[in-house]
């Protein structure tokens, strides 16, 4: 890509002439710098390292002195929106996919295809190949002239659940998940998605970072799934599907000792009796259980 192009589609400001007029990838993590990239940073060490390897242009926003003059140094008011205006124009002629927060991380979960650009944050190699691109952020949908809600075309449905485990049969194969069934219609549309457009995944694990239960003993340590009858349930936050996870466990654990633990109340957690620990828009530290070893003496 031109320097030129890229210094006009991020509004930058190129520095200095030099005598670099291309580049040949983007990164912005100096262990992949290659000869011909474009590096994006901010820290003057990273700079250095990334010249040394052969990197024919520094993108960056903060001051910082130019020290090698035969290279582009390209300033820009913020890296992030520099990013977001790179992307878009890399999605002038591809539709962009998008959905809720909880379905694509189960897509990031599941996925085993190198052609899939899950953009959840700011990854300045998504512009380096023709990706598929799915998202679940307004700011990346905005950007985007081509663009389609991935939606439910498949249903399944489950042969037995418990609060954190969902059995059931898709493609003629059986699965056992940890994985409530609280979330089965976001499952639905993962698999839609991956469906439609023939792209690998494996659903072995499926990890999100909501209701995730940690089975733990009287000491407060975490111990394997099911072992024991006291669970934190880490991941809850007071957000659009905080009803329904809500509504879930009154329904599915209304005859177990539940308590509910917030920023005003979370001191109570270590003096508490229950079976089920809520945690709302907090967290706690729970201990690794250390496993002794038997001695030889």
């Amino acid at each position: 890509m031109r320097i030129e192009d890229i210094v006009n589609i991020t509004d930058g400001e190129l520095l200095n002439e030099g005598y670099i007029k291309d580049i040949l990838a983007f990164s912005d993590e100096v262990k992949k710098v290659k000869r011909e990239y474009l590096f994006i940073s901010n820290n003057i060490d990273d700079i250095k390292e990334a010249i040394q390897k052969g990197a024919y242009a520094i993108l960056f926003s903060k001051n910082l002195k130019i020290i090698d003059d035969e290279i582009a140094w390209i300033k820009v008011e913020d890296i992030n929106e520099a990013f977001l205006k790179l992307l878009k124009y890399k999605l002038l002629d591809k539709t962009l996919y998008y959905t809720d927060e909880i379905t694509l991380q189960i897509i990031a979960s599941i996925n085993r295809d190198k052609r899939l650009a899950i953009i959840d944050k700011v990854n300045f190699e998504y512009l380096n190949d023709d990706f598929i691109y799915v998202t679940s952020q307004e700011k990346v949908k905005n950007i985007a002239i081509e663009k389609k809600e991935i939606k439910k075309e498949i249903s399944i449905t489950p042969l037995h659940t418990t609060p954190f485990i969902t059995e059931f049969s898709f493609n003629n194969q059986k699965y056992s998940l940890i994985f409530p069934v609280l979330y089965l219609e976001n499952l639905e549309k993962a698999l839609s998605f991956f469906e439609n457009l023939e792209l690998a995944y494996h659903l072995k694990d499926i990890k999100i970072d909501r209701f995730v239960p940690e089975f733990i003993n009287s000491r407060y340590e975490k111990v394997a799934f099911g072992k024991t009858e006291r669970v934190v349930i880490k991941g809850i936050k007071k957000d659009k599907y905080f009803i329904n996870e809500l509504n879930y466990i009154f329904e599915n654990l209304k005859y177990a000792n539940v308590k509910f633990y917030d920023k005003n109340n979370i001191e109570n957690f270590y003096k508490d009796n229950f079976n089920f620990a809520v945690l709302i828009d907090c967290d706690v530290e729970l201990k690794e259980k250390i496993i002794k070893e038997n001695s030889l003496f």
